[in-house]
């Protein structure tokens, strides 16, 4: 490849194993992302090499790698797996940090029948041109008829984030009100799994006047805290106080989590989606968490529940991308080329403006 940089050390095990190559975006030691060139390495046997098409930016998990005060807590920490803690000392990733697990892309090379050439696949690999899957995953992943590549994108994960958060719900929410915190991409499609569950009404909760536009499209029920003077106790006296078993925290915000708690009937359930950095400001278990007997779940996508599998997260968010109660591809995203990724991080820092960001490798 023309102008293919040095392989850092940091990369070396990750372009070995064939997972990056070509295009691929880095985030550097200054908290700055770039889009860096890599030689592919040799195809091992039993594996097919994929060709991005189109990959998209986490605006959660991965600005927390962005930036001088990146957030990430394996930045800072080591992740100890046979205590499960994390512990202070050495940072769990070194620098450059490669990201992403939202893509989709189509077979340029492969020996094998069950995933030819010109298979379009989806995938949770990194932002890069070239990656390899094994022949028989990737032919697990083909990307269904009648999905878009910007559907494709949300299959392998963002889809089942979604459908795993809803599962934790245990069926409480099916013929009652729900609401979910947070009208960015998670919260999103939780809702709309939620609804396309049962729940009735959905009520999605969020301070921007345009994402609100948006789950509105959707036909969700919309409410903007700014309307009112406090939105869980609006919430309860449009339906009562025992009305609402289950609030979906999607934000990753202490304060949202606490209206989250305030929100849901007595003994009911806040199942928390969003990821959370440092210390949790705003957040009082003396208060409602205290007197009402809320639990508060960990439905984050790895923590499964244990209903739940991979490809069962994946085979729900295909059937209802398909069947039409899920919107993934038609949800607003500001594409640009993958050479320009420093802005589409920038566009990310205007969530007014931006709901997701999308990787062109044209």
């Amino acid at each position: 490849m023309t102008g293919a940089w040095e392989v850092p050390d940091a990369l070396r095990e990750q372009h070995e194993r064939g997972e990056i190559g070509g295009r691929t975006v880095q985030i550097t030691g200054a908290g700055e992302v770039e889009c860096a060139r890599y030689e592919p390495a040799p195809l091992a046997d039993g594996r097919v090499r994929i060709r991005t098409v189109r990959s998209a930016v986490s605006s959660g998990t991965e600005l927390t790698y962005y930036g001088r005060a990146a957030s990430n807590v394996k930045l800072h920490k080591h992740w100890n797996e046979a205590l499960r803690l994390f512990e202070a000392g050495r940072p769990g990733i070194p620098y450059p940090v490669t990201l992403g697990y939202r893509a989709a892309g189509e077979v340029v090379a492969s020996e094998h029948p069950d995933a030819p050439v010109g298979l379009r696949v989806y995938g949770k690999w990194r932002h890069t041109e070239l990656t390899s899957m094994p022949a028989a995953q990737a032919a697990q992943q083909r990307l269904a008829d009648g999905l878009s590549w910007d559907d494709g994108v949300d299959v392998a994960h963002m889809g089942p984030i979604g459908v795993n958060a809803v599962a934790f719900a245990e069926g409480a929410h099916v013929g009652h009100p729900a609401v979910v915190f947070g009208a960015g991409v998670v919260g999103l499609i939780t809702a709309q799994i939620a609804r396309a569950d049962g729940a009735d009404p959905v009520h999605v909760v969020d301070r921007l006047p345009g994402r609100l536009d948006i789950a509105r499209s959707l036909g969700l029920d919309v409410l903007d805290p700014a309307s009112v003077d406090d939105i869980s106790a609006a919430l309860k006296m449009r339906h009562g106080p025992e009305a609402i078993p289950i609030a979906w925290e999607c934000t990753g915000s202490p304060l949202a989590l606490h209206e989250s708690i305030r929100t849901v009937r007595r003994r009911g359930a806040v199942i928390a989606v969003g990821f959370y950095q440092g210390e949790a400001a705003g957040l009082f278990l003396g208060d409602e968490f205290h007197h009402n007997g809320v639990r508060l779940i960990a439905g984050m996508i790895g923590n499964l529940h244990q209903s739940q599998s991979w490809p069962s997260l994946q085979r729900r968010t295909i059937d209802l991308a398909l069947a039409g109660p899920l919107r993934l591809g038609g949800l607003p995203r500001l594409t640009v080329p993958v050479e320009e990724v420093a802005r589409g991080f920038e566009a990310l820092a205007r969530p007014a403006e931006v709901l997701q960001v999308a990787l062109a490798y044209d």
